[in-house]
């Protein structure tokens, strides 16, 4: 969804050769080098520049799109395709001089990747004040730790070690030793270690969250749908009717409508093509459960293309904004503008601790619907976009980049989107029952 007001001219993706030169992005540390028909992408800290990425014009079209270039062409914006944010550009008279620098540093110097790590999330990282994590402490507690001789195993260690306290499920370190992510346990998994511990299960948790899930699901098919079920997306949308009043709809990711991995351009179409099957099937009932408990996200594009055939009317969905420098970038506010034909009933939207991501975004963009109803869980509180990044060692990482304020400025990182209505998701007495009972409110609620 483009959102910022663009001034100058509006290029298509070939007018790219046009933008020949060096540039750098404002927040997201990174340096485009864009030639006549090639170009090169730099990932930047204050102490390196490393290319990570090198491609034709073409290709750098399929990544961003909609630009904008300032009259006198020292810089431009773009969108990109991926998310919802739009990325400014400025002209630089050349590359980095840490360009040159960078390749003076053997790839696999302990000492340099720990540099670039602990300056790239003092440099990008979004959460610190909201984290309560002090990075300078842990710089000067663990560079003692490291020397010429520190062994890969060691210092991909030491680099979990620091990543540990800030508790974020989209921080992920990846490397040939082991794949670390830095998210908090849910206490929906706390909850079920504990079932199985007091039952002597010897089942892995992941395992028994599977078995839990696929009862819940075929409670909701067999017993409230009576398996009148309509599927769509890649299998990854389904809904049918709780009653003659209530609308059913699970949406359980928010990427792979298409069946294409990585198009979010092809899963917009296919939740376009989704939407209009739900709308008629279940459309004119005067409610409509929305259940999220399952769903870990994907592209905010496609979260808020679903989003669009529920809103009433255009509304700000929230406002985003992306370290840079010792502050953040301006907010850029994003708004809800509802397809032709969308749903006009109650909505009341389920959700858990599963609830991650842009699937959150999703409930932040609901938030000013006049006939919302949060049912379940405090979402996860993953909010931000994932800043992917690479260390001259080529492991790679993600972490949180980005400040995401509902539309009254209210920030839910960290904490979640809470419900109106607070019900745990797969609870043991709704289980022993063989009930849902989130879907038993919203039946108790409207009467049916």
């Amino acid at each position: 969804m483009k959102t910022a007001q663009r001034r100058g001219s509006s290029l298509s993706s070939p007018d790219f050769a046009r933008l020949q030169g060096v540039w750098r992005s404002q927040g997201y540390g990174t340096v485009l080098l864009i030639e006549e028909d090639w170009y090169t992408l730099f990932e930047e800290t204050s102490i390196s520049c490393l290319k990570i990425h090198a491609g034709s014009i073409e290709e750098l079209g399929h990544y961003y799109e909609d630009l904008a270039v300032s009259p006198g062409g020292q810089a431009f914006s773009a969108h990109r395709v991926t998310g919802v944010a739009r990325i400014s550009f400025r002209r630089l008279n050349g590359l980095p001089a840490s360009v040159t620098e960078s390749h003076r540093h053997r790839a696999k110097d302990p000492q340099y990747n720990f540099d670039v790590f602990w300056r790239t999330f003092h440099e990008q990282y979004a959460l610190f004040e909201l984290k309560g994590v002090a990075w300078d402490r842990a710089h000067h507690d663990y560079l003692p730790q490291i020397n010429a001789n520190t062994s890969q195993e060691a210092l991909f260690a030491i680099m979990v070690a620091m990543l540990r306290p800030l508790k974020d499920g989209h921080i992920r370190l990846h490397s040939p030793w082991g794949n670390y992510s830095a998210g908090a346990q849910p206490a929906l998994f706390r909850r079920l270690t504990q079932e199985l511990e007091d039952a002597n299960d010897d089942r892995e948790l992941a395992s028994y969250l599977g078995d839990l899930k696929e009862s819940a699901r075929d409670v909701i098919h067999e017993d409230y749908l009576a398996s009148a079920v309509s599927h769509g997306g890649n299998r990854l949308v389904e809904w049918g009717r709780l009653n003659d009043l209530i609308g059913y709809l699970n949406i359980r990711a928010m990427a792979g409508q298409s069946g294409k991995s990585g198009k979010p351009a092809a899963d917009l179409s296919a939740v376009d093509s989704v939407m209009k099957r739900v709308l008629a099937d279940v459309g004119e009932l005067p409610n409509l459960v929305i259940d999220l408990r399952n769903n870990g996200g994907g592209y905010d594009g496609v979260a808020l293309r679903f989003a669009a055939y529920l809103m009433n009317r255009k509304r700000l969905a929230f406002t985003k904004s992306a370290r840079h420098g010792n502050g953040f970038t301006g907010k850029q506010s994003v708004h809800i503008t509802p397809v032709n034909e969308t749903y006009q009933g109650n909505l009341f939207v389920l959700t858990s601790e599963l609830t991650a991501s842009a699937a959150e975004i999703f409930v932040l963009s609901l938030l000013q619907h006049p006939r919302l109803t949060l049912i379940g869980e405090p979402t996860q509180g993953i909010l931000s976009d994932t800043l992917e990044r690479h260390l001259p060692n080529g492991w790679h990482l993600t972490l949180s980049n980005e400040i995401y304020r509902a539309y009254d400025g209210e920030i839910y990182e960290d904490v979640g989107i809470p419900p109106h209505i607070r019900l745990k998701y797969l609870g043991r007495k709704g289980r022993e029952e063989g009930k849902d009972p989130m879907l038993e409110r919203v039946i108790k609620l409207v009467g049916g």
